[in-house]
């Protein structure tokens, strides 16, 4: 009877002492701890590989929060993110945008929310997708990892474009043509050539210069003939403005003996009249008396 009561008394406390671990346990992930949080819809058109359901969501580098689900999307072709935010630690706004991130060498992606202007590039908003998001969207942007994954997978389709077998054989082909030009030249006779090249460039170099030489002379011998040259223009042409000076001079004088001439003229056509008029009075015995009236 006795040993029945110790056992008994030795299971309620083991249960005790499970309950109190559990309790524990419980009270340091913070279950007993009610926290508001708001869940968010990221959605990624390209791989989240590494990311689990669990993972830290850090805005900056930060905790402000937890990856609840990953799933595909209604249109079958994204992939649904859901975050879990931390409303006490932060806030988010229309400023926010997330992308993945490695977080070491084991190829595990987190999360990482950040602030940027509202003209900067994001993808999938509420208003570029198809259907109807049942939570708030945050947008994305492609991450540097998700940068260097999409620019390696461009090279890896140039490289299987492009026919190695085929780059091989030609460049095998353009080498051989190589050799064969290069056997083909006589490293005597192409020693010559140069030699014979570089002696006519001397002679061309010499004849320049002595070109050089003369042209100089020619242009101190030229300089030297024409300074009278110049010198008697200067005259001629002092000369010429004198003449010019006259000319003008000449022709003032000119005018103004057409103009006498012209008034001259005028007065012999109005006297020629008169003289007729008393020609005919004289003819006519009248005396002319009343001609010059």
């Amino acid at each position: 009877m006795a040993l029945r009561a110790n056992r008994f008394r030795l299971g309620i406390f083991f249960v005790l002492i499970m309950g109190v671990f559990i309790a524990a346990i419980f009270w340091l992930v913070g279950g007993f701890s009610r926290t508001e949080s708001t869940s968010y819809a990221c959605y990624f058109g390209w791989s989240v590989g590494g990311l689990n359901v669990g993972t830290s969501v850090n805005y900056n580098g930060v905790p402000v929060g937890s990856v609840t689900s990953i799933e595909i999307a209604p249109d079958g072709r994204l992939v649904k993110v859901v975050l879990k935010i931390d409303d006490e630690k932060f806030k988010v706004d229309s400023t926010i945008v997330a992308s993945l991130y490695i977080t070491g060498i084991t190829g595990l992606r987190n999360v990482n929310l950040e602030s940027l202007p509202v003209s900067s590039a994001r993808l999938w908003t509420q208003d570029q997708l198809t259907f109807e998001s049942d939570m708030p969207v945050i947008p994305v942007q492609s991450g540097t990892m998700q940068s260097v994954t999409t620019g390696l997978n461009r090279v890896f389709e140039i490289l299987e474009q492009v026919d190695a077998k085929t780059l091989n054989d030609q460049a095998i082909l353009a080498l051989t043509r190589i050799n064969r030009i290069l056997e083909t030249i006589e490293c005597d006779s192409l020693s010559c050539r140069v030699s014979q090249t570089l002696d006519h460039i001397d002679d061309l170099l010499v004849t320049y210069n002595t070109l050089g030489l003369e042209l100089t002379e020619a242009a101190r011998d030229i300089k030297e003939d024409i300074d009278p040259l110049i010198s008697d223009i200067h005259v001629f042409t002092a000369k010429l403005s004198e003449l010019s000076a006259l000319m003008e001079y000449l022709a003032d004088d000119l005018e103004d003996t057409f103009n006498d001439t012209g008034v001259i003229l005028h007065e012999f056509s109005v006297l020629l009249p008169r003289v007729n008029r008393l020609l005919e009075g004289f003819s006519a015995g009248s005396g002319g008396e009343d001609i010059w009236q």
